[in-house]
């Protein structure tokens, strides 16, 4: 795993530098400059509304809003692809890995480090560059052999065909056979399908 950093620091060291100047030109500090990649459409006929520090034109926040709204899609389709990986605390407390495909849903808040979605919730998250071990396959592939297990523990075990559909809802389109068969054989030691016939020899 490489660094992390937190959410906070994602877009001056990991997000497009000339667009993260480009944003931080509006703001006194760093802060307000996170504040302003969150912020709703600015009203053109008060844009000091938009502005936290003092009053600019609506020209001005318009482009500000701009640059941060492409901030924040940069940063979402780099977490949603697992070219970029993030860690944060569930509402349990405990640190885990936020799944590539969480993303669809969530949203990065950078002036907190928080990611909000509509039925999820993390904080204090931290952002890394995966290694090879880490992408997104390798993770489907983990996360694909523990559900494996928990099925297996559970005694719910259909048939094979019926399990992979299950896992295909389970995972989605990106869960492959090479996939599913490589965490099949991990937990249940033999492949999906119907076991090869003996042939028989004649005397």
């Amino acid at each position: 795993m490489s660094e992390t950093v937190k959410l906070s620091d994602t877009p001056r060291l990991l997000l497009d530098a000339r667009e993260w100047t480009t944003l931080r030109s509006f703001a006194p500090n760093d802060l307000l400059a996170l504040v302003y990649i969150n912020e709703p459409y600015p009203d053109e006929e008060n844009p000091s509304s938009f502005f936290w520090d003092r009053p600019r034109s609506a020209s001005d926040a318009i482009r500000c809003y701009k640059t941060g709204r492409s901030l924040l899609q940069q940063c979402r389709s780099l977490l949603n692809s697992g070219k970029l990986v993030a860690t944060g605390r569930d509402a349990s407390g405990k640190r885990k890995v936020i799944s590539a495909r969480e993303w669809i849903n969530l949203w990065p808040m950078f002036a907190t480090n928080k990611a909000v979605g509509p039925d999820s919730a993390y904080e204090e998250v931290q952002i890394y560059e995966p290694t090879p071990s880490e992408t997104p396959q390798a993770q489907l592939s983990s996360d694909c052999i523990a559900w494996l297990k928990e099925r297996k523990i559970a005694g719910d075990v259909p048939k094979k065909y019926v399990l992979y559909s299950d896992a295909q809802r389970q995972f989605g389109s990106g869960l492959t056979n090479a996939i599913f068969d490589a965490g099949y054989r991990i937990v249940f030691g033999h492949r999906r399908g119907r076991p090869k016939t003996s042939v028989k020899t004649r005397n």
